[in-house]
């Protein structure tokens, strides 16, 4: 049976309808005097319209038992352009057999050389390795271009996986995006086993930009393009997640498998991996050592440790200069040196010196974020004669040329100074002998910021002392930092 409904135009007794004949309805508006009238509406957001899937995307948001909307935010857990000319050896390895890849300002590329050799390949990625941590979210995301047509007998996969450890470096766990003739699709590879989505409705055009996106739970993987969903592949049946690995590496790998048709190549720019879903704090210098590296140089700059601590090795002394570092001191942040001993006086010398990296197109220009200082010292060559030694030191920082004696300008700035203590030996004082005071840990509850392009200086001065023939002062001074 069906029911005719008559509308009017705010007729009495009739219902309005819109001028395409949908009813105009209004909900209860008096929830004091008429709670009993009042109805519940479902929310749902709308992540996706479905135009490659056919079925839009549509997710509720979730409210607790004490009506609080549950929300979340992203934390942070690698981030690289890649926009320098050689590798990040303190973030990432690489691995090739004939087929090379290439740094340039332009990207990191897949076979640099343009081979088709059958049986060659390459494997890059990173060190760290990211975790999917129960209901959150786990996100790689990076941008690429491919710079010719599909062709014959090659693969690229890019994104969370095991690299294999041979050529062809074929992926052994995790969940990536594959390229090959036939096509680009979405892999589930659990330890080995894989599960692909039937080849997207994509084509690229070569050499152009494209944002690709992993998005990872525990009962489903998403692939995107560009901000449009192209597939989801749920966890196979009798697996609790997609992969094995509880952690996995951002990888990309090349491989040919017999003689291709022509070359091809893969231009990487950047790639970003983030965890959703919890409220993971960080500060913003735990989350820049984890990205750019604890104690160690960053991509575009020096690589290694940052640190001037030759393996095997004990420092040659030197005397310190107002205005240079002098040779043999340290010249890293933080490190080993022997200071000779001299006469007290009132000039202030550096014993260590580090210029931030000035940022530039391919270098990060990143800040420097000081929280301690370390110092300890010994004293040997010679006992202490005559009179006590004792040494005064500082941190000079901040400061935009390596003297001490910069002064500030419009275009130039002078040290700033923060006081570190005092360290002191006796007369008769051994050889091998600690200060009277101990080491020196100066922790700051506020940072000191250097900026990119600034020097960071460990300073002493000599207040007493005799330049006993052979005394030396052998010291490390490590400062306690973060990049952000």
């Amino acid at each position: 049976m069906s029911t005719k409904i008559k509308g009017g135009s705010n007729t009495a007794g009739e219902a309005n309808v819109t001028t395409d004949y949908a009813l105009q309805v209004s909900l209860e508006r008096d929830a004091e005097n008429n709670p009993e009238n009042i109805s519940g509406i479902k929310i749902f957001s709308e992540n996706d319209s479905g135009t490659k899937t056919g079925t839009p995307y549509l997710y509720s948001p979730e409210t607790d038992e004490d009506y609080r909307l549950r929300v979340s935010q992203d934390t942070f857990l690698d981030n690289e352009t890649f926009n320098y000319t050689a590798q990040n050896t303190g973030k990432h390895t690489y691995a090739t057999s004939t087929l090379t890849g290439t740094w340039t300002t332009a990207g990191f590329t897949t076979n640099g050389g343009n081979v088709t050799t059958t049986g060659t390949g390459m494997a890059f990625g990173t060190y760290a390795e990211f975790p999917l941590i129960t209901s959150g979210l786990l996100y790689c995301e990076f941008t690429g271009s491919l710079s010719a047509a599909l062709t014959t007998n090659f693969v690229i996969d890019a994104g969370l996986f095991r690299r294999g450890a041979s050529t062809a470096y074929a992926p052994t766990d995790g969940v990536y995006f594959r390229v090959n003739a036939s096509g680009m699709f979405g892999v589930i590879n659990y330890n080995g086993a894989e599960t692909t989505t039937s080849a997207f409705s994509f084509t690229h055009t070569n050499s152009k930009k494209y944002q690709f996106i992993i998005v990872v739970s525990e009962r489903e993987v998403q692939f995107w393009i560009d901000n449009i969903l192209y597939a989801k592949l749920d966890t196979p049946v009798g697996q609790g997640v997609p992969y094995m690995s509880t952690t996995l590496p951002f990888s990309v790998r090349h491989a040919h498998t017999a003689t291709t048709g022509s070359a091809i190549q893969f231009n990487l720019n950047d790639y970003g991996v983030s965890i959703a879903g919890g409220n993971i704090v960080k500060t913003l210098g735990e989350v820049g050592n984890a990205v750019f590296g604890s104690y160690q140089g960053l991509s575009g700059g020096t690589m290694g440790s940052l640190a001037s601590y030759a393996n095997s090795a004990n420092p040659t002394a030197a005397a310190p200069s107002n205005t240079a570092l002098t040779a043999n001191l340290p010249s890293g942040l933080g490190g080993q040196g022997a200071v000779t001993a001299a006469v007290g006086g009132s000039t202030d010398g550096i014993w260590g010196s580090y210029q931030v990296p000035a940022g530039t197109v391919s270098i990060q220009g990143k800040r420097l974020k000081i929280t301690g200082v370390r110092v300890d010292a010994v004293n040997i060559g010679a006992a202490v004669a005559t009179t006590s030694t004792t040494v005064q030191f500082s941190l000079a920082f901040g400061h935009t040329a390596v003297s001490l004696a910069t002064a500030e300008a419009v275009a130039a700035k002078a040290p700033r100074r923060v006081a570190l203590g005092f360290m002191s030996w006796v007369v008769g004082a051994a050889i091998g002998t600690s200060p009277t005071q101990g080491a020196i840990n100066a922790m700051f509850p506020e940072p000191i910021y250097v900026n990119s392009g600034e020097f960071v200086q460990l300073v002493g001065k000599f207040l007493v002392g005799t330049a006993t023939v052979s005394q030396v002062i052998q010291f490390v001074w490590q400062p306690i930092y973060s990049w952000e």
